[in-house]
């Protein structure tokens, strides 16, 4: 509270200016603030709580896997000129969560680490030989894309979280690929594992292929 002065323009004002009040109180003229609103933070539906959780389980890979993402989103990031993140953001909301709320939880074989119109990788398997992650791949002769087509690997390392890549391996046509991490990069650790293909000229892409989690 605050009592004005006798012959200042305020003390002939009753009443509410913007957030002060000016008042009489025993044959003084005071003025005080009105007291903040209090705001109570609206709860939320079910509906939003579970986009919430959806948003909470895939910021990790989305977050550590940024790099590669720019390449595996960058067609549909240009088709709908927004960021390739928000592109992977937008499909893998819409597809790679599994369960209900608060049950949910990313559903691997859907998520997407690139996403174009090359045909993808036909039957991929994947072996571990000496810290070594061996492709192989079935030839695939009625194809968009070229033989020539290079191979793009992801071995996200889902503890870190952190990834590990190859950005132009072996061809199309060559059927089989492989990427060497050392014993530290190697050793205790979970992989989800993924390729796609990549046409080095255009920079399309294929939809990527989940091979699976390997624990190392």
């Amino acid at each position: 509270m605050a009592i004005l002065q006798e012959g200042t323009v305020l003390t002939g004002i009753r009443g509410k200016i913007g957030t002060v009040v000016i008042y009489r109180w025993k044959d003084k003229v005071c003025a005080r603030s009105i007291p903040a609103t209090s705001r109570k933070k609206a709860k939320r539906s079910v509906l939003q709580e579970a986009q919430a959780n959806k948003m909470k389980l895939l910021s990790p890979i989305l977050n550590a896997t940024a790099k590669f993402l720019k390449i595996g989103f960058k067609q549909r990031a240009q088709e709908r000129n927004i960021t390739a993140n928000n592109a992977a953001k937008s499909i893998n909301l819409l597809n790679a969560i599994k369960g209900e709320f608060p049950e949910q939880e990313i559903n691997w074989e859907a998520i997407l680490v690139s996403d174009g119109e090359l045909t993808k990788p036909k039957n991929v398997k994947v072996t571990i030989v000496s810290k070594t992650f061996h492709f192989t791949w079935d030839e695939d002769k009625d194809i968009i894309g070229s033989q020539n087509d290079r191979a793009i690997i992801l071995l996200y390392d889902s503890g870190q979280p952190h990834f590990h890549a190859s950005y132009s391996g072996a061809r199309r046509s060559e059927l089989k690929d492989a990427i060497s991490l050392s014993s530290y990069q190697f050793k205790g650790k979970i992989f989800e594992v993924f390729i796609a293909f990549k046409d080095v000229m255009s920079d399309q892409v294929s939809r990527s292929v989940y091979c699976g989690r390997f624990i190392t």
